[in-house]
């Protein structure tokens, strides 16, 4: 129904408060696939949605769902590089609390992996990200 938006002719400016014209449905539903615990429908989008990702707040939130997706593909090789682009993403923006929350809730997907040091090695920089700037989590 969100994608109705796209073919409406009187658009309103994409400022103010809620500042939604469409451009986020690609991640706003596959994060809703990474929830349902869904890659295979996750993935599609995220990579349109990478993109399009004009903010580091938004590129990293897209990040970390794709880390997520490697995660629950058991892909750890996509879980540390997306995991890592997402911390480096989280370090170049202000909004490091959003992105910071995201990250937080990557490190449960991380465990099974803990025995991979690389993944080990994303955990403490996550872990340092989330504390350097004093993220929840």
């Amino acid at each position: 129904m969100a994608e109705q938006v796209a073919g409406l002719h009187d658009k309103a400016p994409a400022s103010g408060w809620l500042r939604f014209e469409g451009s986020r449905l690609d991640e706003e539903r596959a994060s809703c696939f990474v929830t349902l615990r869904r890659p295979d429908l996750a993935e599609p989008p995220l990579k349109k949605a990478l993109g399009q990702a004009t903010s580091a707040r938004r590129r990293g939130s897209v990040l970390v769902d794709l880390a997520t997706v490697g995660a629950q593909r058991g892909d750890v090789d996509q879980l540390v590089m997306n995991g890592a682009a997402a911390v480096d993403s989280a370090r170049q923006t202000a909004s490091v609390g959003y992105v910071g929350r995201k990250l937080g809730d990557l490190r449960e997907h991380l465990v099974p992996y803990l025995a991979d040091r690389h993944v080990r090695y994303l955990d403490s920089q996550i872990k340092g990200v989330i504390t350097a700037y004093g993220s929840t989590q």
